[in-house]
């Protein structure tokens, strides 16, 4: 299916996409959303649902969002968050101006492809080269820029964004990572009378035991299937383990309020590109739950039962997005 839009963002998404640092919305205002008065100066684009090639030939839903011009375009993989094998309208939200995430919608007023990748629901394997594979796939486009890559994902998009920055080093300029998920699967996975675990709060407690209990057998048919102990499995899948292996320019964002992906389970990571000599640029904001990245609305996932953004939240959430923006600008600004 392909559309063609011609993009108009409210006023709160245009004062973002220029590093405006503009008042939020009350809570009671509705999220950022498409609009047809006041347009931003953004480009025409065509939205297209496809397959890509993984490189065992198994083909991969993606949606690419692809603006009007002769280019060269940069581009950008938006890499959606939980399991894989999703459907398209979870990877159009990814990628498509008609999103009800406004990082998304920011995304779109720029001149960038933007290629959103399904990967497969396969822990600690196919997932991870699914990403690699579509990267790749992203920098050979038509008008692309094959110079200007960049991947940004959160939470478990975050996670995979990461090991595709570890697998492929010269595959991208630069990546961004909202609360990504499982940096160190060692320290995951470890005792939970020890640091990071001790240092969590009751809830984030509860979130990250229910996962972990979850991802129990993933761990084990997995190592099995690679011919490791489940140790050494966890270990081989840790971009803090392999931090010194990615070049790219990292961002990360952080809540001390998120319960899925508290910020002490990611520290690990950031000292440890420090000791790499690539530090990670770091957003790190008070309030805003898991997923203050996208800046969905509604009461869903780590929303669950919380009631409306307070205007803290907010401000949080568009210094984010800002910030994201400016992150990625200059990495596409240098050739």
């Amino acid at each position: 299916m392909t559309r063609l839009y011609a993009i108009a963002i409210t006023t709160l998404s245009v004062s973002l996409a220029l590093g405006a640092c503009a008042g939020a919305p009350s809570a009671s205002q509705s999220k950022p959303a498409l609009a047809s008065a006041a347009p931003a100066a953004a480009p025409q684009r065509t939205v297209t649902e496809i397959t890509l090639p993984a490189r065992d030939g198994r083909p991969l839903k993606a949606v690419l969002s692809m603006p009007s011009g002769p280019g060269p375009f940069p581009v950008l993989v938006a890499v959606h968050g939980g399991q894989g094998d999703r459907s398209y309208e979870v990877l159009r939200n990814v990628a498509d101006p008609a999103s009800d995430a406004p990082m998304v919608q920011l995304f779109n007023l720029k001149d960038w492809i933007i290629l959103a990748p399904g990967y497969r629901n396969d822990w600690f394997g196919a997932e991870e080269t699914d990403l690699v594979d579509a990267v790749r796939y992203a920098a050979q486009l038509p008008k692309a820029d094959p110079r200007r890559v960049g991947v940004f994902g959160g939470s478990n998009g975050g996670r995979l964004t990461l090991r595709a920055a570890v697998l492929d080093p010269t595959a991208m300029k630069c990546v961004g990572a909202g609360s990504p998920f499982l940096t160190h699967p060692p320290a995951f996975f470890g005792d939970k009378t020890q640091p990071p675990w001790s240092q969590i709060s009751p809830g984030a407690e509860a979130w990250m035991g229910a996962t972990r209990e979850r991802l129990q057998l993933a761990v084990s048919r997995a190592s099995q299937r690679a011919q490791q102990t489940p140790e050494q499995l966890l270990v081989a899948h840790s971009s803090q383990a392999d931090a010194a292996k990615i070049r790219a320019r990292v961002l990360l964002l952080t809540s001390r309020a998120d319960e899925q992906v508290p910020p002490v389970m990611v520290q690990g990571l950031i000292d440890a590109l420090a000791r790499a000599g690539n530090p990670a640029e770091i957003v790190a904001v008070d309030k805003s739950l898991h997923g203050f990245y996208w800046g969905r609305e509604g009461e869903f996932g780590a929303r669950a039962g919380r009631g409306a953004k307070t205007d803290e939240q907010r401000r949080e959430e568009e210094r984010a997005h800002a910030a994201t923006l400016r992150f990625f600008d200059s990495c596409f600004a240098r050739r």
